[in-house]
């Protein structure tokens, strides 16, 4: 499920509407950012639900529908597996809660950004900018090296070993191919 999101992600910046990147909703991106994180911790827990049902219908309005069922589900998930931890080891349910939401909030605000933020537009940051190119070029690597595997014939736990030690191995090496690359063009990247 989570490389039909990645995917979905990577193809969203070829079809968004072109008021996603623009300098306004760049502006509302990381005000959502901060607030995606800040709310969960201090607001009650029915505005922080809020909050979440709001950035969920945000995506799925936006055309990330994949996305917006991949946040719910892993949300889903995490709370079960941490509301049963808590209950049977007597812990506070209430954090239990607000971590959920948190990381609901969060994912859903990230995986916003991801998709409607050019890497072009972090070019006044150099190492932003670099994480940025790095971070997206690995996507859609770690998607190629995982259909080869799949095609290969590879599944369950080697087929994801797999995949993670070639993404590693690939992405050291992309990584310091395109700082020697940004060093040559004149750009400072620091080390």
């Amino acid at each position: 499920m989570i490389l039909s999101v990645v995917q979905e992600v990577l193809g969203y910046r070829v079809k968004a509407p072109r008021i996603v990147f623009s300098k306004w909703f760049s502006i509302a991106k990381i005000a959502l950012f901060i607030l995606s994180i800040a709310v969960p911790v201090v607001a009650p827990t029915a505005v922080s639900l809020g909050l979440v049902a709001s950035l969920v219908i945000l995506l799925a309005v936006l055309g990330l529908r994949r996305s917006a069922v991949y946040t719910v589900f892993t949300a889903a998930i995490l709370y079960l597996i941490m509301f049963s931890t808590a209950f049977l080891l007597h812990g506070d349910l209430e954090r239990i809660t607000r971590l959920t939401l948190l990381a609901s909030s969060s994912l859903s605000t990230i995986i916003l950004i991801a998709s409607t933020t050019k890497p072009s537009m972090l070019r006044r940051w150099p190492t932003l900018y670099l994480f940025s190119i790095v971070f997206a070029n690995t996507l859609k690597e770690v998607v190629d090296i995982a259909t080869v595997y799949r095609a290969r014939g590879s599944g369950g736990l080697r087929y994801v070993l797999q995949v993670v030690v070639a993404s590693m191995a690939m992405s050291i090496a992309r990584t310091s191919t395109l700082v020697d690359s940004l060093k040559a063009r004149g750009i400072e990247v620091t080390e």
